[in-house]
């Protein structure tokens, strides 16, 4: 068994060696009639050469299958015309059918195997037609009785013939589902590929757009420090610088023990300077973190809602404190939000509601106002919306004309 089952894969890596082998099996089969009586040595080497023919056409059948195949139907019209006669001139001894005519079989069973179909069934009709001719024309089907033995001919005949046709159709068919199982499979492995450079490519064009907001956002906050600088320069530090000088003049007049009254001025308007700049300080202080924010987002948001100038309650349901860079931008958009609520919508009434859903925080804002709000270039909202895609958030509004207005603003847990 084991040497059957190499011999059968040495046979398959080797399909040239296969078909030499099977012309010579053919040849071997048919040897015992080239011995046979025959009208001289002339017919006899005919015969020989025939058959020879015969066996050597399923050698290029796997190449040329057709061109095969169409010099063994021609070899076998010959037979049936010139080897098989009844009446008339005698046969032909060297066209007598022969064990090689086999090949025949082996020729259509390759036709159909490797080609179109209807070349295989043009292939099919050729030899059941060239079989009822022979059968026909064979010597005892002319014979007193000689039905049975006509109609179990025509039957063996036609039988092979179409046994022959089936295998090879039915190789072609594994053949056709093999290679459509393939190219469904090389589809779907392309749309793979496809489904696959499209996520890159929307990666890359996320990427691209959260480096351009994200450049926004810096730009932004480096405008923001240079304004904060500017307040420092231009408010805290003259206030300190008139409130040293302020402070002098008392030390002096303290120190000439004259003008009291004029001394009372100076720190009085000494002291107003430095509740000024301590509350200007204070403003500074919160503009660039709010102090609430320390003791987390939920309690940054009532102080918000208690302080706007619209009414408004804060609600917030989250099982853990998001990161401090979520919690300073969800603060900040709340402000902003209250802050165009107190300046553009008209409303009465508004909300503030944080919750977190599938890992993200979601906190939406709403007021009853006239509604009509949009996200306009350069605007607030668009700002707000830049700020928080840098973080991979997104920001979605709903505001049809007279209200409510609805901004949800969704977060990543953690930055």
């Amino acid at each position: 068994m084991y040497v059957l089952k190499r011999a059968t894969a040495w046979l398959r890596r080797h399909p040239r060696w296969a078909d030499g082998l099977l012309a010579l099996l053919l040849l071997v089969f048919s040897a015992s009639q080239f011995t046979g009586p025959a009208e001289g040595v002339t017919s006899q080497a005919g015969y020989i050469v025939v058959s020879v023919v015969l066996a050597a056409t399923v050698i290029p059948r796997r190449r040329y299958p057709v061109a095969a195949f169409t010099v063994a139907a021609v070899i076998g019209a010959a037979q049936i015309a010139f080897g098989i006669q009844v009446g008339g001139p005698g046969p032909v001894w060297a066209l007598q059918p022969s064990n090689a005519d086999l090949a025949i079989l082996v020729l259509l069973y390759t036709l159909a195997a490797h080609r179109p179909r209807r070349v295989s069934i043009t292939g099919l009709l050729i030899c059941l037609a060239g079989g009822v001719v022979a059968v026909t024309r064979w010597g005892p089907a002319h014979q007193p009785n000689a039905g049975t033995a006509v109609l179990l001919a025509a039957v063996g005949v036609c039988g092979l013939t179409l046994t022959a046709w089936v295998l090879g159709d039915s190789v072609a068919y594994r053949y056709r589902r093999t290679q459509y199982a393939a190219l469904e499979e090389r589809a779907a492995r392309l749309e793979v590929e496809r489904d696959a450079q499209a996520r890159i490519a929307a990666a890359a064009q996320r990427e691209r757009e959260l480096t351009e907001r994200r450049a926004r956002v810096v730009d932004e906050a480096e405008a923001r420090l240079r304004g904060i600088e500017r307040n420092l320069h231009d408010g805290a530090q003259v206030r300190l610088a008139a409130l040293a000088m302020t402070l002098g003049e008392i030390k002096e007049n303290l120190e000439r023990s004259a003008d009291p009254t004029g001394t009372i001025e100076l720190a009085s308007a000494a002291h107003r300077g430095a509740k000024e700049t301590l509350a200007e300080l204070r403003d500074l202080a919160r503009g660039i973190h709010p102090a609430v924010l320390d003791r987390g987002l939920p309690a940054a948001l009532a102080v918000l809602a208690e302080a706007s100038a619209v009414p408004a309650v804060a609600t917030v349901d989250i099982a853990r404190r998001p990161s401090p860079a979520i919690e300073a931008i969800a603060y900040y958009c709340a402000a902003e939000l209250l802050a165009n609520v107190a300046k553009h919508a008209g409303a009465g009434r508004a909300s503030i509601s944080v919750r977190e859903l599938d890992g993200r925080l979601v906190m939406r804002v709403t007021d009853d106002g006239v509604g009509g709000a949009r996200l306009k270039p350069g605007g607030g909202l668009a700002g707000l919306d830049d700020r928080v895609q840098t973080v991979d958030g997104r920001l979605s509004l709903q505001s049809p004309p007279g209200g409510p207005t609805v901004v949800t603003v969704e977060l990543p847990v953690r930055a």
